[in-house]
């Protein structure tokens, strides 16, 4: 007998769309097209490990007229959508099936994960009230910055919802291939009352291969990268940031690398072709100190152009990666413009190498790390795309990148990812939006430049006398002399060869220099460094938008602009005036917030409460000011009076 009665309320039905019709694709012999049906998995005869059988074959066909499906009503929503990144969405589910599931949802970024759209309807649901609450389990990738953008969204002050509970990290076994994996739990509601954000404290493997874990929770106001605290994810992007930050090229196929021993076979030199191969590194080699590799790399080349160049080399290239880049080519505009041109690279990165062409050396990171630290690599060799590129030759920046400040803010900006769950370094939420310290004197420059250089030298050198040391294997026995914890043999052996007590003692001057070209203390905790950097964002964006851009490189970025002199200030609209006498509305933006609010203050008298500046606002009460005066504060733009009171 069946468990549950026909209740009529058990829909078995696609949830994100539905259609006018559905076609059968057939080829130009009118024979049906298959694709892999994006379950059925095999043990690859040599891993032994689940991948793709792609003997098991469903017809494709096309949807006529795609629209977001209509949920039924219902108080909650439960949900565990099924766990496929973007990248995997078009092998899982089909070209034609990931097309009509974007069409009917235009307002979903393309680049999210497949749970974004549960989490879409979802919170459209709560936000107009015909839903109580939702919560979600999805992978942990949710708080990366294309996922979280549609979190952002809903809780915005004008949709009402907060997240109520939320567990960003916690381990899942993948039934399906076996894999440890991370994933993530949601839960929002329209609701005024501290949300609940669950962190591990401790984590083990049980008997039966499932994790066991510790939770503890702690209360305040979730943001939508899931951590409590300054708001990182409020911060925006900033001109003076911009076109100085990239991900290495995507060659699309391991058939451009190449080998000197290729080289040989094919009866040629490195000279003779050097004009297309390109020293190349990938993420994991820089990490663990390989040396650097060759690929072949045509760039901007026509075919005939490529094969000119060498018919030898063209040849191997061809063998190697044209039939691959064609048994790959789906019907997206990319997939056939890569098939077609398969000699070059899926993405040559012209901005990057726009960027770095007139420098000698600019300053890399990887992807994802353990620990996060920048290094300079000479421009000759082409960064991988789990390689991160900041288009600067200068130690300065190297030494603000790699200080406390900055690694702090990207550890809270950047996503989590990997069995690991290491650091992401993504460029538009850790590098684009973070705010250099500004008006900073030659000599405090010179220092923290000394101390980069010093610190990029020392590492390059242990590295090279030890090819066994790894910059992972330096920065663990860091952090532990860090925590003050005793060192094992085997940590005692790398610490005394990798002269970690000195790349300590570089990191730590960095990092003094650092606190005192932002006007800082240097003991600031990680929460208090956040909040700053977020407030001094919004201060920037301010600045900004009034036309005052503090380029990081103004001849290559804004060629003529002149830098802005030392101790430059910029009419926020802070000159001393008197107080609205009507009430005006709450401006919309929250630049326009912050230079409002800071006029009134500076106009001010008299030391002012929030719910006093409030009232020049139609409708908002303390609550609404109080954070932007916080943020006035917190880069001393203001002052809070052990009253509540605050002053210019």
């Amino acid at each position: 007998e069946p468990v549950l009665r026909d209740v009529k309320t058990v829909e078995n039905r696609d949830a994100l769309i539905t259609y006018d019709s559905k076609v059968l694709e057939r080829d130009e012999h009118g024979k049906p097209l298959t694709r892999w049906d994006g379950e059925t998995m095999k043990l690859h005869p040599v891993t032994r490990k689940k991948v793709p059988d792609e003997s098991a074959r469903v017809e494709v066909y096309r949807y006529v007229k795609p629209r977001a499906a209509k949920w039924p009503k219902t108080d909650f929503i439960v949900g565990n959508p099924p766990f496929i990144g973007n990248k995997r969405m078009r092998k899982r589910l089909g070209d034609r099936y990931c097309q009509a599931v974007r069409a009917a949802w235009p307002k979903v970024p393309k680049s999210v994960d497949l749970v974004m759209y549960w989490w879409e309807r979802s919170a459209e649901l709560t936000s107009a009230g015909l839903t109580r609450s939702f919560g979600l389990i999805s992978t942990n990738s949710i708080k990366q910055i294309t996922n979280r953008a549609v979190i952002a969204k809903w809780l915005s002050a004008k949709n009402h919802i907060r997240l109520t509970y939320a567990i960003p990290d916690h381990p899942w076994r993948d039934e399906e291939t076996d894999a440890q994996v991370r994933m993530a739990i949601t839960v929002a509601a329209k609701a005024k009352s501290q949300g609940r954000l669950a962190t591990i404290v401790s984590e083990a493997n049980g008997s039966d291969g499932m994790a066991i874990v510790e939770l503890a929770e702690s209360l305040g106001t979730v943001h939508a990268n899931l951590k409590l605290g300054a708001d990182v994810a409020s911060a925006t992007p900033l001109r003076s940031n911009s076109n100085m930050s990239f991900m290495g090229v995507i060659p699309s196929g391991l058939g451009f690398r190449l080998t000197e021993s290729d080289l040989d076979h094919l009866g040629l030199t490195l000279q003779e072709v050097a004009p297309v191969v390109s020293e190349y590194l990938v993420g994991n080699e820089l990490t663990d100190n390989k040396t650097v590799g060759l690929i072949v790399d045509y760039d901007t080349r026509d075919e005939e152009q490529a094969r000119a160049a060498s018919p030898a080399l063209f040849q191997f290239v061809w063998n190697r990666v044209k039939d691959a880049r064609l048994a790959r080519s789906g019907d997206t505009a990319d997939s056939q413009q890569y098939a077609k041109e398969w000699w070059r690279f899926a993405k040559a990165r012209p901005e990057m190498r726009a960027a770095t062409g007139a420098l000698k050396r600019y300053i890399a990171t990887t992807e994802t790390s353990k620990h996060r630290w920048f290094t300079f690599l000479p421009k000759s060799v082409l960064p991988d795309q789990k390689i991160r590129v900041v288009a600067s030759d200068d130690f300065y920046t190297l030494g603000i990148l790699s200080s406390r400040v900055h690694v702090t803010w990207a550890d809270a900006t950047g996503g989590r990812q990997g069995v690991g769950n290491d650091p992401v370094y993504n460029n538009t939420t850790c590098f684009d939006p973070f705010p250099f310290p500004a008006d900073v004197s030659e000599p405090l420059k010179n220092r923290i430049r000394t101390e980069g250089e010093a610190l990029d030298a020392l590492r390059k050198k242990v590295l090279s006398e030890h090819a066994d040391l790894t910059l992972t294997g330096l920065y663990n026995v860091l952090e532990a002399l860090k925590a003050g914890r005793a060192l094992t043999d085997k940590e005692r052996a790398i610490h005394d060869r990798g002269l970690v007590t000195l790349i300590r003692q570089h990191h730590d001057s960095i990092d003094i220099g650092v606190a005192e070209a932002y006007g800082w203390p240097a003991d600031l905790n990680d929460e208090e460094i956040l909040t700053r950097l977020v407030a001094l964002n919004k201060i920037r964006a301010v600045e900004e938008a009034k036309g005052l851009i503090r380029w990081l490189r103004p001849e290559f970025q804004s060629p003529g602009a002149s830098a802005p002199p030392v101790n430059a200030t910029l009419d926020l609209g802070e000159a001393p005036v008197a107080a609205p006498a009507t009430i005006v509305p709450w401006p919309k933006t929250l630049a326009e917030q912050v230079s409002a609010v800071a006029a009134i203050l500076a106009g001010s008298p008299a030391p002012q409460h929030p719910r006093d500046i409030a009232r020049a606002f139609d409708g908002k009460r303390a609550a609404s000011v109080t954070p932007v005066l916080d943020a006035l504060t917190a880069i001393g733009k203001a002052r809070r009076l052990g009253d509540g009171r605050y002053a210019a």
